[in-house]
């Protein structure tokens, strides 16, 4: 019988006894300036980036793909009104209706699935700006929910300070020994670069054997 490899995850995972474990919304706290913003249902983030697929005539397919914005993050965020604070001030601003705001802020994900500490992945939305603001009033339960767009300069996520990647395999989870890492990427990734297009020798990089 054939031996078939296994994916390394930690469902299939000889080597740690083949845990099932799953990333819990529990595992999840959200501040704005150093406060833990509470009943917040949904938290969605979009990351959306333009490529261009460059074509010539003579060749019948595409040549090569190039990046031609940067990339646009985007937060849905949904929260019961249950403290008498409307969503802006629920995130620690100084007022209620978002045609006030003037002044951006930043908003931190600690995600613990790996742990407390250095072993939890902090991911910053940097100046933040409200895009949108709705409120709903539903009969059914009598609960009143806010809903809010957000919009952020740039993003970075960390773990014990330095990228995410570099510490795979943390409290149990999987680690990709063979995974591509890139210098610049990296610094982009935490945010010590706004991005990672704005180097020398970008037309000959490539990942190293």
């Amino acid at each position: 019988m054939a031996d078939y490899p296994n994916t390394g995850t930690i469902f299939d995972n000889p080597d740690n006894g083949s845990k099932t474990r799953t990333g819990l919304s529990t595992q999840i706290v959200i501040y704005v300036e150093g406060e833990p913003v509470g009943a917040v249902q949904t938290f969605q983030e979009t990351q959306n980036r333009g490529v261009k697929q460059i074509a010539e005539v003579g060749t019948d397919g595409i040549i090569e793909n190039v990046p031609n914005q940067p990339a646009k993050i985007t937060m849905t965020i949904n929260r019961i009104v249950f403290d008498g604070l409307s969503l802006p001030e629920a995130f620690s601003r100084g007022y209620r209706n978002i045609h006030a705001q003037r002044i951006p802020f930043d908003i931190v994900i600690i995600d613990k699935f790996t742990g407390d500490g250095d072993n939890a992945v902090v991911t910053t939305y940097h100046n933040c700006f409200f895009t949108s603001l709705g409120k709903s009033y539903t009969v059914n339960d009598y609960t009143i929910t806010e809903n809010a767009g957000v919009t952020a300069e740039f993003m970075s996520s960390t773990r014990a300070g330095g990228p995410v990647s570099d510490s795979q395999g943390v409290a149990g989870a999987r680690e990709i020994p063979g995974r591509q890492t890139d210098s610049i990427e990296q610094s982009a990734d935490t945010g010590t670069r706004r991005g990672p297009l704005d180097f020398a020798g970008l037309i000959s990089a490539a990942y190293g054997g």
